[in-house]
């Protein structure tokens, strides 16, 4: 994606104006045509699940910070360092951790060098070349199942990290009829379910 004359001047006057830059409203038009471009380089998929976030989520979609920008404020527009995230993966689990990186001193001299990360980057590794992803549909049900390639140390720390074998244990209950009544599955959206969790927690303390 290509920085238009206007997005330079945008981001700048943003800098300028400090506080929090990234929440600056002169950044919508670019925040928006960013997340128009991964989405459509993404085929509309979580760049860490592979999830179908346009179908499936049909919630809010995060531009990610793959390098928290809290830490790493110089990498607050790089391109290498965003990419487009379902809000689980993003603000349920990730949030502003970085402990996926090898070297936190190294990361920061330099955060293009793929073999820093402990997870599948989104940008500098083949997500397929670590993880695959594989869907089953049956009529109306749909049976999901990741599957570490040969012996990836990024496909195996990525498949624990973000708990992608929650989706298939919830998919699977769905499959078999099972209801989960305790815990809400994390396929719902990260607010529904914050709420929803705080109603029942009120209910088991009557």
């Amino acid at each position: 994606m290509k920085f238009t004359e206007d997005d330079f001047k945008n981001i700048k006057k943003a800098i300028d104006e400090g506080g929090k830059i990234w929440e600056n409203k002169i950044l919508l038009s670019f925040k928006k045509k960013f997340k128009s471009y991964y989405r459509s380089i993404s085929n509309d998929q979580c760049c860490y699940c592979k999830r179908d976030i346009k179908a499936e989520f049909k919630m809010v979609i995060d531009i990610e910070h793959i390098l928290p920008k809290s830490e790493f404020v110089d990498l607050m527009f790089d391109v290498i360092n965003l990419s487009v995230s379902c809000k689980r993966c993003n603000m349920n689990i990730k949030k502003e951790d970085y402990s996926f990186v090898k070297d936190s001193k190294l990361i920061k001299e330099n955060h293009l060098d793929k073999d820093l990360y402990k997870i599948i980057h989104p940008n500098l590794d083949s997500y397929f070349d670590h993880l695959n992803y594989n869907v089953e549909i049956v009529n109306e049900l749909k049976i999901v199942k990741y599957r570490v390639v040969g012996e990836s140390e990024k496909g195996d720390f990525t498949y624990k990290y973000f708990k992608l074998f929650e989706f298939e244990i919830d998919l699977m209950n769905h499959a078999q009829g099972i209801v989960v009544r305790d815990e809400l599955s994390e396929l719902i959206d990260f607010d529904t379910a914050k709420e929803i969790k705080e109603l029942l927690n009120k209910l088991k303390a009557k």
